[in-house]
């Protein structure tokens, strides 16, 4: 694991009393504290984040409860995280509020984590089961937010860091935040490149970053929001057995993004605050991908995809047990693809695979809160029209029991969502597979979790057992050469945590996950170890020096590549990493990371070799 956590178990600890109080806001309507949450919501702040020595978002997620994050090689790889089962494109990634997914990704609408660095992040939120509620029904799985900086009153700050490492790593950053009236403002550049961390793959990437909170009334907020990123990737195609069985040529893509955020929130210090939000975001693709045989032939392709999102909420109701929210949200969608299949001239010479589409969705939601003695009720029920579908009604109930004492947290949740079918597979043309007669996938899941902190022992466990089905899945029937619902997948399992402190000095943290997931119709259900987690050893001798050793455990889990279909397993393998950062002057910081302590030989995907060990080194200089 590459984090800290900082879970709802954690901050329901004694000795959490004297920390600054910890909030999430993904998951519900009105920022709350972590304690109070139904849902399983794990927080990371930026002290965690700062400390873990992340490159990318996938490092930060690597080994949180219920998430898998599958990679198929270093930072030129993809890489993507399922919860609990699901699809990874059943994760629906926030930016400040702002949706990435891409619908016109081949993947259903996954977001490649290693295109998102964890030098944009200021404070990470995952909440694991169906969500539906502000956002949308998008989030069959769970939902992963980022937040960046916006600044805060006070001194300007100015932060500047650079790294080097192996694989020809070069990695550098500067912020800069201060006062705006009662607000803030902040702005960031950050630059990666790396070369040859997985055979001949490559990356580099470069991102700006802009954030601020304005006063523009007595009770009114301004927060605003931007993001822009260029990047190159040189990387492995899907399912072609990557450098050890594959062809060996490369897969070569270039994307822009652009996300834009604006909020404003009004109403005074009660709770009674209404939010108006505006989001828009684009992406602009350019690949050109080699041959697979015998099923994939060689490919290029143009997309771009945009997304303009409007979200309204407002208090109907405030009394001190009862809260009730109401709000309406709408999305427009557009996408154009221009791109062409390389088939050989006995089969026909080249294929266009164009196509344009637009879509537009709206729906409204109520939300329930009601607090009673040591019981808090949660209830939510939105309802999504989509001009290419039906109406969908999707309801959110969660119960949270607190006994006297503060120590022990019972929660229960369950819930509905809902995902419309991606471009790729609606709009495609039908010569390529698409469907337009495709229905939205669906999910009804459930959890139950407690949580309990041992005092006097200084230790805090937590244990969640859950289920959820999927159901009308999109995927690709070879012989109809179509895209079709039918997959229909149950997973349950179970996630624990712990968290012990022997010494004022000395932590020892760690999360597991056991996956139970099958296809009812008996089909192989792809990537799912049954077994993955790890832990951390952290220790800080003085205030000026912090070590950790981190440890990842993944079981073996099923896989297909085309080249070698004699094979299916990806055996399991255990890695170690350490991370260590000491403060020499009052502005100064020396940091550096080794992951694949042993340099252990393994795979991600079959053919799909995972990094060596690998190191960086790099200074840190801050002005508060």
């Amino acid at each position: 694991m590459r984090e800290l956590v900082l879970t709802v178990l954690l901050a329901a600890s004694g000795e959490a009393e004297d920390r600054k109080p910890v909030f999430y806001e993904t998951a519900t309507v009105v920022a709350r504290p972590l304690p109070s949450a139904s849902a399983s919501v794990t927080v990371v702040e930026a002290a965690e984040i700062e400390a873990s020595g992340a490159r990318s978002l996938g490092d930060l997620l690597q080994g949180m409860p219920g998430l898998h994050v599958l990679r198929s090689g270093g930072r030129g790889g993809v890489t993507y995280a399922g919860i609990r089962g699901g699809d990874p494109n059943f994760t629906l990634v926030l930016l400040d509020g702002v949706p990435l997914n891409d619908s016109t990704d081949p993947q259903g609408g996954a977001v490649n984590l290693e295109e998102l660095p964890a030098a944009l992040v200021e404070r990470l939120e995952v909440v694991r089961g169906p969500l539906c509620s502000f956002y949308g029904p998008s989030g069959l799985a769970g939902v992963v937010q980022l937040f960046t900086r916006r600044g805060e009153p006070g001194p300007v700050r100015v932060g500047l860091s650079g790294e080097v490492g192996n694989a020809s790593l070069v990695r550098g950053s500067g912020t800069v935040s201060g006062p705006a009236g009662r607000g803030g403002y902040s702005a960031g550049v950050a630059f990666e490149r790396e070369r040859h961390r997985v055979a001949e793959e490559g990356f580099r990437q470069l991102d700006l970053h802009a954030g601020a909170r304005l006063g523009v009334g007595a009770a009114t907020d301004l927060l605003l929001t931007g993001r822009f990123a260029s990047g190159h990737a040189d990387d492995y195609p899907d399912a072609s057995g990557g450098p050890l069985y594959g062809s060996g040529l490369l897969r070569s893509t270039d994307h822009r993004d652009l996300s834009l955020g604006a909020e404003l929130q009004s109403g005074g210090p009660d709770g009674f605050r209404h939010r108006l939000a505006l989001g828009f975001s684009h992406r602009g693709l350019d690949r050109t991908s080699p041959a697979v045989p015998p099923l994939v032939p060689a490919s290029e392709e143009q997309t771009g995809y945009s997304r303009l999102r409007l979200a309204w909420s407002a208090p109907l109701r405030r009394t001190a047990r009862t809260q009730i929210d109401l709000g309406l949200s709408g999305e427009a969608e557009r996408a154009q693809n221009t791109s062409v299949l390389r088939l050989p001239p006995f089969l026909g010479g080249d294929v266009p695979g164009d196509y344009g589409k637009t879509r537009a969705t709206g729906g409204g939601y109520l939300e329930l809160r009601h607090e009673r003695g040591p019981l808090l009720l949660e209830a939510a029920l939105r309802a999504d029209a989509a001009t290419t579908d039906s109406l969908q009604i999707n309801p959110r109930l969660g119960l949270l029991w607190r006994p006297a004492g503060g120590g022990t947290r019972l929660r229960a949740a369950a819930g509905r969502a809902s995902k419309l079918p991606s471009f790729f597979a609606l709009a495609s043309p039908r010569a390529l597979g698409g469907n337009p007669e495709l229905r939205p996938e669906r999910t009804v899941g459930g959890e139950i979790g407690l949580d309990h902190s041992f005092h006097r022992a200084h230790l805090e466990l937590g244990a969640t057992l859950f289920q959820h089905e999927y159901r009308d899945l999109v995927d690709f029937d070879f012989e109809a050469f179509t895209h079709v619902n039918r997959s229909r997948v149950r997973a349950r399992g179970a996630e624990l945590q712990g968290r012990w402190r022997p010494l004022a000095k000395l932590e020892v943290q760690g999360e597991a996950t056991w996956l139970d997931a099958r296809d009812l119709s008996g089909a192989p259900v792809l990537h799912r170890p049954r077994w993955l987690g790890g832990g951390r050893l952290v220790w800080q001798p003085t205030d000026r020096l912090n070590l950790r050793l981190e440890s990842l455990g993944v079981s073996r889990y099923l896989d297909e590549q085309l080249p070698v279909p004699e094979r299916a397993t990806v055996e399991g393998y255990r890695l170690f990493a350490f991370a260590g950062s000491w403060r020499w002057r009052p502005r100064w910081t020396l940091r550096a990371r080794v992951d694949n302590l042993a340099d252990r030989a393994y795979a991600t995907l079959i053919g799909f070799p995972g990094p060596k060990r690998s190191f960086w080194v790099g200074l840190g200089w801050k002005r508060m």
